[in-house]
């Protein structure tokens, strides 16, 4: 489940840990920075970019592109059920819920943005506009009050955005449950059986669909208050997650279609490459010349638009049932992963970015560079890691808990 940094103490009232959501959450973390990684080899500017773009790495990217966002959320909304479900209903329960995860995602977010944040924005404009560099302390400055000649609005969230979005979703969802939790709980019970079905395949498929439709009207922004595109499906992917996280009948149903639903995620993903190349040109270098020359007819674009929700539903689905069916096990290297998760998040982003602007005038080889990019940006992430779980005041900073928990026999129960 990730990132959202899950209570790492057991209590005897917890139900079973889903430990095929912890692998997946950990998955998806990995995942995550090899993606930051080739996003800094992209021809497109990123913070800071490499002089020497890997040609064709654009669709090897979209292979996770379309869902890997939206499956976090969906473990988030997970991760935030079992978290709901270990106080008793009330206002007070909700009002306690608000509170942690405040504590837990909105200081983390604030801190980033103060001091994690900052040094992607100064190698950003070191790297882009160097005429415009400034000492680290006139930078600084100059970052907090947002008066710069920068094209770039200050204090930013950057990667960080996710725990912005996370955390209004969850402020949302304790309104919720200062209602009561009946009609919460109700949903998930009436969704059941229909999701029992092939429908858990079909349905959410439709509603990605439907909900990128608003992306050329919206696009992306990531500025929370005008990317109703990304807020459209993200949120029901949270709410998903919440409402049907402890359904046995659900997760068996997508275990036992999880083949089908892989092969409509690449039977999808083909569909939509294709009709790229067709219109867009070639993304693996061959060509930057569509194929076709023409406008594609609006009942194609419409068409396609429910084709890449299905390479976003179908592999979320395909993850889930794969997952659920052979990650439902502890181990020794899961407990040390899991808490880990949310510090390696926040950390590694600018690792990558400072990294990136010093590796290029190493003049290594393409591919060693790449390597050695991952090996820096894992290994600088685990190093703070390592630090901030020793040092009490840096803990709350990171997401965790002020003090590390005493391990027991049940430390494998959520």
């Amino acid at each position: 489940m990730l990132p959202t940094p899950l209570p790492e103490t057991a209590t005897a009232a917890r139900p079973p840990r889903r430990h095929d959501l912890d692998w997946i959450r950990v998955g998806a973390f990995f995942l995550l920075i090899f993606y930051h990684v080739g996003v800094f080899y992209e021809a497109d500017d990123w913070h800071t970019s490499s002089p020497r773009p890997i040609e064709g790495i654009e669709l090897v990217m979209s292979l996770s592109s379309p869902w890997r966002l939206g499956l976090l959320f969906l473990i988030a909304g997970c991760a935030t059920r079992f978290l709901v479900d270990r106080d008793p209903p009330g206002l007070v329960s909700a009002g306690r819920f608000a509170a942690s995860r405040t504590l837990r995602l909105f200081v983390p977010l604030v801190f980033g943005m103060l001091v994690i944040i900052p040094p992607q924005t100064f190698y950003q404009v070191l790297y882009y506009t160097p005429e415009l560099a400034e000492s680290l302390p006139r930078f600084y400055a100059l970052y907090l009050s947002g008066e710069h000649a920068w094209d770039i609005i200050t204090p930013t969230w950057n990667h960080l955005w996710f725990v912005a979005y996370l955390w209004v979703y969850s402020l949302l969802l304790a309104v919720l449950l200062a209602g009561g939790r009946r009609p919460l709980e109700a949903l998930g019970r009436a969704l059941e059986r229909p999701l029992s079905t092939p429908l858990v395949l079909i349905a959410p498929i439709v509603g990605l669909g439907l909900a990128r439709q608003l992306y050329p009207v919206f696009d992306r922004s990531h500025a929370l208050v005008d990317d109703w595109y990304l807020h459209s499906v993200y949120v029901p992917l949270f709410l998903f997650g919440f409402l049907t996280a402890q359904s046995d009948s659900i997760r068996r149903a997508l275990i036992r279609y999880r083949w089908a639903a892989l092969a409509i995620a690449l039977g999808a993903w083909l569909a939509w490459r294709g009709y790229l190349a067709a219109w867009d040109g070639l993304p693996w270098g061959l060509t930057s010349w569509p194929l076709l020359e023409a406008t594609p007819p609006a009942p194609l674009r419409v068409a396609m638009r429910f084709a890449y929700g299905a390479v976003q539903w179908g592999a979320m689905a395909a993850i889930l049932g794969f997952g659920a069916r052979h990650l439902a096990f502890d181990h020794p290297v899961l407990r040390y992963l899991t808490p880990a998760v949310f510090p390696l998040y926040i950390l590694h982003q600018t690792i990558t970015v400072v990294a990136g602007y010093y590796l290029p005038g190493l003049g290594l080889p393409l591919g060693v560079e790449a390597l050695v990019l991952v090996a820096v940006t894992f290994g600088g992430a685990f190093l703070g890691y390592e630090i901030i779980r020793r040092v009490a005041p840096l803990r709350p900073l990171f997401g965790l808990r002020w003090r590390a928990p005493v391990r027991s026999r049940d430390a494998g129960r959520a």
